[in-house]
């Protein structure tokens, strides 16, 4: 018999058939919901791992059933279940093109303290068909994105549904193994925990091994996939790409801006995904955009010249290897004009690239006091309460995995390297 969350169904190569309510199966026919569908999950990731073309879109999807299997597991009721599953829905809608990357073009723009779930929170208030269909569940959409409750957990949370999809449909469209995990036993053992008041998500204590293999799985991914360093050096070029447009005039600053005008923004905003932003560029520059873009898209990128792992064994001298973990972009960016005035090339051509991977989830407990991320709560088969870093073997062991690199065009690598080695004064690993 279907039920009211089966109004529409559609085929998902992880979850088999996955129910959409009418409400929900509107929203997803919006022009901004279907924009996600020209958004790439990963980024560029697809120039190392082919199949890595999936969107935000199926994402979306993924992420509202995982939202709806966890209310059922809590008890959830019908009525919170509905705006939950919206949320879920909903919650990428304000990804610019390449995802995460087109955040850094929109805080020069904006100050850094833009995000894209600002933009989502902006989307979902103004934009006329959104709000059309929310009608009187758009406050309480918005109390669950501006709150703090258990429902704001299932949203965003070390432990949320969007993790939960993301892991396992980005290792299986890369083809890798690495983010696999239980996904059954942590649902399974997911419960609610209160404190104060307030509800929290958190898992009994049984289901702590396949908590464990979930950090280990985000942990992977990130170390594998997600800062590969061909992809970093895809999405660095796409990054220069967009400030060389900006120079050029063939974007305007001001189409970007949140200002008092929000419709205008969101007007502006919803125009631009992947292909979009590139035929946009490509038709309207002719200096140092354009090339960037064609190069991405042609698979003519800037090759590693100088890598050098940021560790006592990398960089010898502390006081070396402090200084250059601290380096900001502003002294990021002179030390490519002083590599590219040296090998006679645009400094656009040039990139030194600052990589660390840290993984909030094998944070300490106390490290993540006054973050939004906290950790993940265990409950004991007494009734009492810990935090997983406690109990975990491995979790104060996982340090950052900081790496600085320099890319430029190959018939420059030799130089670049040497260059590279005299500025920071550490010979190359690679």
């Amino acid at each position: 018999m279907p039920t009211r969350w089966d109004f529409k169904l559609i085929r998902d190569p992880l979850y088999g058939f996955v129910g959409l309510s009418k409400l929900e199966d509107r929203l997803l026919n919006t022009i901004a919901m279907q924009r996600l569908s020209r958004i790439k999950q990963l980024a560029h990731t697809y120039i190392v791992y082919p199949s890595a073309v999936h969107t935000r879109l199926e994402h979306s999807i993924g992420a509202l059933y995982i939202a709806g299997r966890i209310c059922d597991k809590l008890k959830i009721s019908q009525k919170q279940k509905k705006i939950i599953r919206i949320c879920s829905l909903l919650h990428d809608i304000g990804q610019g093109p390449f995802s995460h990357i087109f955040e850094e073009p929109m805080r020069w723009v904006n100050g850094e303290d833009y995000t894209h779930e600002y933009v989502t929170r902006l989307i979902i208030e103004y934009e006329p068909k959104i709000k059309k269909i929310l009608g009187n569940l758009k406050e309480d959409i918005l109390n669950v994105f501006n709150g703090d409750s258990l429902s704001s957990d299932i949203i965003s949370s070390s432990l949320d549904a969007d993790k939960l999809d993301y892991l396992r449909r980005d290792s299986y469209h890369t083809g890798v193994a690495y983010g696999i995990f239980d996904l059954e036993r942590v649902l399974h053992t997911l419960c609610k925990v209160s404190e104060g008041g307030r509800e929290y998500l958190a898992v009994e204590e049984k289901g702590k091994d396949a908590l464990e293999s979930y950090r280990l799985a985000r942990f992977a991914m990130h170390l594998q996939v997600y800062e590969h360093h061909t992809r970093l050096i895809a999405d660095d070029m796409f990054i220069k790409a967009m400030k060389c447009a900006f120079n050029e005039g063939c974007l305007v600053k001001e189409d970007f801006k949140i200002s008092d005008d929000i419709n205008h923004f969101i007007e502006n905003f919803l125009k631009f995904d992947d292909y979009s932003i590139q035929h946009y560029i490509l038709n309207n520059s002719r200096g140092n955009a354009r090339k960037l873009i064609e190069n991405i898209r042609n698979r003519n990128l800037l090759k590693r010249a100088f890598m050098v792992p940021l560790t006592k064994e990398g960089v010898k001298n502390p006081l070396r290897r402090e200084k250059i973990i601290k380096m900001n972009r502003e002294q990021i960016e002179k030390i490519e004009e002083r590599i590219a005035n040296e090998l006679g090339i645009d400094p656009v051509h040039v990139i030194v690239h600052l990589q660390s991977i840290k993984i909030k989830l094998y944070e300490r407990f106390e490290e993540t006091i006054g973050k939004k991320e906290k950790p993940i709560l265990i409950k004991k088969r007494d009734g009492s309460v810990i935090s997983f870093d406690e109990v975990s073997p491995i979790s104060a062991s996982l340090n950052p995995i900081r790496r600085l690199y320099v890319f430029c065009p190959k018939k420059y690598v030799e130089r670049a390297k040497k260059i590279a080695e005299d500025i920071f004064k550490v010979k190359s690993a690679f």
